[in-house]
């Protein structure tokens, strides 16, 4: 009993420990850009009076309020204005709360919207907006110098590790689902997304020797194993900081091929996006002794980020 108090105590000191919001205000910035590229081609397409209301659709929450198309346009505008609000960081907090609800309201209003890249794209904006990430890279933080009272550019390290921790868990689901899946484990998965495509894949510009390859069945037996064990090293890597940059370089080498192979919208971007939370120690930028000093009076200084 007394070993898990003090375990709690530990990591309950850990997760309250005031760390740089740095990496997650670069997080916030491409994350801000990505819910635009997400949400205009929907907002455009509404604008012209196509939404999911004129097809078959089915709630995935029936218990949420289901807005008419008028209605529902006019909401992809705004999130399509607060995305890129958070973008830039001009009241940086509201805006993510509002591409939050946005994005969150759509994913939920038909189950053809649930997809995996989707869900994850909500979960991350969750995240972000939980935490102080407007407090640097912003037309906040700007306008906070410009009057004389900078923004402390430090929060509690607890929305940093969710993040990561979510970051991680991507992977190490994905994992581990094709791990235990024997048609994904023995490439039957894989080798039936490019059977299905073989006209594609011959037209494509890639060399003949690498084509044969590809269509062949053989290969994809060891293929798919390699994808198996690429994710999960990604998942256990990122922990350890030795492995981390042998993790953070693997991941988008990874996000690049599923981008050139595969129609995932906008997961690889956002995979790689997210990434960023990894670094260590945060992103840096020059230190002021008076801008110092007055952070220390608002928030008490850190450790280096763990």
């Amino acid at each position: 009993m007394n070993a898990f108090r003090r375990f709690v105590a530990r990591a309950d000191e850990a997760l309250a420990e005031p760390v740089s919001v740095r990496s997650l205000a670069v997080v916030r910035s491409l994350v801000g850009v990505i819910a635009v590229v997400h949400l205009a081609p929907i907002a455009r397409a509404a604008l012209q009076g196509s939404t999911y209301h004129d097809t078959f659709h089915h709630r995935y929450a029936p218990w949420s309020p289901e807005l008419g198309p008028g209605a529902f346009t006019v909401l992809l505008c705004i999130g399509v204005l607060a995305a890129l609000a958070m973008a830039v960081g001009c009241w940086a907090r509201a805006a993510t709360i509002v591409t939050t609800a946005v994005v969150g309201y759509h994913l939920l209003q038909s189950t053809t919207h649930v997809h995996n890249n989707r869900a994850y794209l909500f979960a991350v904006l969750l995240i972000l907006s939980l935490g102080r990430s407007g407090n640097a890279f912003s037309i906040d933080a700007w306008r906070a110098r410009r009057s004389g009272r900078p923004l402390a550019d430090v929060s509690p390290a607890w929305t940093m590790w969710l993040l990561r921790f979510e970051c991680a868990t991507v992977y190490g689901a994905s994992g581990l689902s094709k791990l235990l899946d024997p048609d994904w484990f023995g490439g039957a998965v894989t080798w039936g997304r490019v059977n299905a495509q073989v006209a594609m894949v011959r037209d494509s510009p890639l060399p003949d020797a690498v084509v044969e390859l590809l269509l062949d069945r053989s290969f994809h037996t060891f293929a798919a194993k390699g994808i198996v064990l690429t994710e999960l090293f990604i998942a256990v890597g990122l922990w350890w900081r030795r492995s981390r940059p042998w993790a953070v370089a693997t991941a988008v080498a990874f996000h690049v091929m599923i981008e050139i192979s595969a129609e995932v919208q906008i997961f690889s971007y956002l995979g790689i996006a997210v990434l960023v939370v990894w670094s260590d120690p945060a992103v840096p930028v020059p230190r002021f002794p008076v801008l110092q000093n007055r952070r220390m009076r608002a928030v008490p200084t850190s450790r280096t980020t763990p």
